[in-house]
């Protein structure tokens, strides 16, 4: 056998090796950023069995719609619901509704007030409760808070994340910390928490300890939890911005790996990394927050937060809804006051005996 005939057989081994190294390090990243599943709950009940049944022939949902002649989604929009999971007492006492254009690449993030009252027949009828509350009912904790989130809204969020406190703290140190101007000084001891926040006013680099500390502050707020909530928008607007100023998220596969295994969520780990990379490509102005209009009530003793239905709707359609067509106030089911007294848009106020009317 020649020397060239060697050579020969080396060369097509060589490329061979290398092709297929190529496919399997291809197929990986295709793995690692895989688009989110269009959800059916994206259609109507109705159009359930024409979806099941055209969804074989791998045709996309907006051209699945079209051919259908349903009026469906907005083409490459997710709607996500965000919330921060308290250790101790399980409520998710911080939660956001997001909408991702991931085709016009603009984000809006609304934050819902934790004592939102809902239309539901428990004692303690606040959001931030739905999600312990459900869980100790038997029933799956985060669909249960993704039902009240679609009264408050009028449509379920395609995705769900219900975030552990202790993998807050572990995201912000992986992506190396964030730079920070706080407003005033923060210092708060509750040894029944283990929580103690010691922060100096100014600009600072926090660690993922102190931005928990930042987060969760409220003992000198005059609004008590919506100043928080308007402390908690800025730093997720810093956060957003230093991570855009550098083009990419540092060490993205593991805080999406991080992400996934430690939260409450239908998300894979591929799921979310693409869903920062498609967050990423917004400019810093096309990344809005906003807050649920609300006014606060005292009800039962308890103090809540309770929708302004007349200007939230028009927040919903501006900045959450995913579809083509409007949500409207038939669409809702929350609980508003007025010079008759608590009523819900629905029709039906749960429980009316705790309103003393």
């Amino acid at each position: 056998m020649t020397m060239n005939h060697h050579r020969g057989i080396w060369r097509l081994l060589a490329t061979t090796v290398f092709a297929m190294l190529l496919f399997v390090l291809t197929w990986l990243l295709y793995l690692r950023w895989e688009q989110p599943p269009a959800l059916s709950e994206a259609f109507p009940e109705e159009t359930q069995a024409v979806l099941r049944e055209t969804a074989k022939t791998g045709q996309t949902e907006a051209r699945i719609a079209a051919e259908a002649g349903i009026s469906g989604r907005k083409q490459g929009v997710y709607t996500i619901l965000l919330a921060g999971r308290d250790d101790a007492s399980g409520n998710t006492d911080t939660i956001l509704l997001g909408r991702l254009d991931t085709l016009r690449h603009g984000l809006d993030l609304v934050s819902i007030p934790r004592d939102t009252l809902v239309n539901l027949n428990w004692p303690v009828r606040k959001l931030n409760a739905v999600y312990a509350g459900t869980a100790n009912s038997g029933d799956a904790p985060g669909e249960g808070l993704r039902r009240e989130i679609r009264k408050l809204c009028g449509f379920t969020p395609d995705c769900c994340a219900v975030v552990d406190l202790g993998v807050f703290v572990e995201a912000v140190d992986l992506v190396g910390g964030i730079d920070f101007e706080l407003p005033e000084a923060m210092h708060y001891d509750d040894a029944a928490q283990d929580l103690h926040i010691h922060l100096d006013a100014g600009l600072r680099h926090l660690s993922g300890k102190e931005a928990m500390g930042l987060v969760r502050y409220r003992a000198s707020y005059l609004n008590g939890d919506l100043d928080r909530v308007a402390v908690q928008q800025r730093f997720m607007d810093a956060a957003l911005g230093q991570l855009l100023s550098l083009g990419s998220v540092p060490r993205l596969p593991e805080l999406a790996e991080l992400i996934a295994s430690h939260t409450d969520t239908d998300l894979t780990a591929a799921n979310i990394a693409w869903l920062l990379r498609q967050a990423l490509q917004c400019r810093r102005e096309d990344i809005r927050f906003h807050t649920m209009p609300n006014v606060p009530a005292t009800v039962a003793g308890l103090s809540y937060t309770l929708p302004e239905p007349e200007a939230w709707l028009p927040m919903i359609n501006d900045c959450l809804n995913p579809y083509t067509a409007p949500i409207t106030r038939e669409n809702l089911d929350i609980v508003y006051h007025d010079a008759s007294g608590y009523h819900a848009t629905s029709g039906e106020l749960r429980g009316a005996e705790y309103y003393g009317q």
